[in-house]
């Protein structure tokens, strides 16, 4: 019985004859940039691409060969081969010829210059990460290791971090407009950082990461933003006008998961250091208080002494003071009483003189006598009365 199919061995077996029956294809010149360059047991591999196509290029044996650079545009000539096993075409290349920089690659210069002079790249519009964020944005594919290699990493040493995933296509041609929109979206709601990864890939995987729309977008962000884009060798136009650039997403992850522990036992040791110091600076506080009330004390009995010796000085000065005013006063109270005393009328009578009393009243002119006039006479050593029998005056 005739089979009705063919086994897959059998379909690849006979694509593998047409492309050996095509002559053209044994020595094929194609032209177009290389992407993935890579060198393995001395033969070398990498896609080789243009706008719209690609083609896998194996140079074997290529010691001692033009080794070509990812981003470089070479013309190879080659046999168009057709793996059976794997089902694969590829060219198997015996010469590699440099034939100018890549397109791709010379419109990114061109837009990477464009954008650095308008001053997308300046270090002076950049953000300042925050140290420990809490919570956190990370705009990538949930399907591919970069998130699992993120959130693994940051729960390792963070469990209190708020990690929010947006899920986003990083490769093909929606991935612009998927990352471009979460970044505005995520910009919006407040996040304390974000976080903008994908994985490993060759330049052609990452080439979405260096288009205009979001390298502009990130620029205009209040939000600071980490890229986080391939690996430590691979650059987007991203790394450039991010606030920071990470070289892996793990790496990113290490920059936003801070060690909760650390935290933990930095504040321990901070307020076990808060307190030395207060107990430092109470025990200053509480010596120069003493050392103070000791000079305050010190400084009151020297001051009462020496008030107590004024307050003697004065007593003893007032004291003196009245003594002599009490000497000057009795010296002039003497001298009055001895004037008083030698105005005395028993002096004048001591002297001789008598005192005459008429009617109670003493005389003090002849004019107040009349003959007849009975009068006292007194004397220092008595009285005696008298009659008046004539009186004189004097003319």
């Amino acid at each position: 019985m005739a089979k009705d199919f063919l086994t897959v061995e059998e379909l690849n077996f006979y694509i593998n004859n047409l492309f050996l029956e095509e002559e053209l294809l044994h020595n094929v010149p194609v032209l177009g940039e290389v992407s993935g360059c890579s060198v393995v047991g001395g033969h070398c591999y990498f896609t080789l691409k243009d706008d719209k196509a690609q083609v896998k290029i194996c140079f074997f044996n290529c010691r001692g060969a033009y080794i070509p650079k990812n981003g470089e545009q070479v013309l190879v000539r080659g046999r168009v081969d057709y793996f059976i096993k794997g089902g694969t075409l590829s060219v198997n290349a015996y010469q590699i010829i440099p034939y100018g920089k890549g397109e791709l690659h010379a419109r990114l210069e061109e837009l990477k210059k464009r954008l650095e002079e308008e001053g997308l790249f300046r270090e002076e519009y950049k953000k300042t990460i925050p140290l420990r964020p809490s919570r956190v944005a990370i705009i990538t594919s949930v399907k591919g290791a970069a998130f699992q290699d993120f959130f693994t990493t940051v729960r390792k040493k963070n469990k209190i971090i708020d990690l929010t995933v947006i899920d986003v296509r990083v490769q093909g041609e929606s991935c612009v407009d998927d990352v471009v929109t979460a970044l505005v979206n995520a910009d919006d709601y407040g996040f304390d950082v974000i976080v903008l990864a994908r994985g490993g890939g060759s330049f052609e995987d990452l080439y979405s990461f260096n288009d205009e729309r979001i390298a502009r977008t990130i620029f205009k962000m209040k939000t600071p933003l980490v890229s986080a884009i391939g690996h430590e060798t691979d650059y987007t136009l991203c790394d450039f006008v991010a606030d920071r650039r990470a070289i892996t997403p793990t790496a990113a992850a290490e920059i936003m998961g801070f060690d909760t522990e650390l935290v933990k036992n930095g504040i321990y040791e901070l307020i076990e250091n808060i307190a030395d110091k207060v107990t430092e600076k109470y025990e200053d506080a509480l010596e120069s208080v003493q050392d103070a009330g000791e000079e305050l004390k010190n400084r009151a009995s020297l001051l009462y002494n020496k008030q107590y010796w004024a307050v003697l000085n004065l007593i003893s000065l007032i004291r003196t003071n009245a003594r002599h005013s009490t000497e000057r006063k009795e010296q002039k109270l003497k001298a009055y009483f001895d004037k008083l005393e030698s105005l005395s009328p028993l002096k004048q009578l001591d002297k001789g003189y008598f005192k005459l009393i008429k009617d109670n009243w003493a005389v003090n002119s002849i004019g107040e006598l009349e003959t007849g006039d009975t009068v006292d006479i007194l004397g220092i050593d008595g009285k005696a009365t008298a009659t008046i029998t004539a009186k004189e005056m004097k003319k």
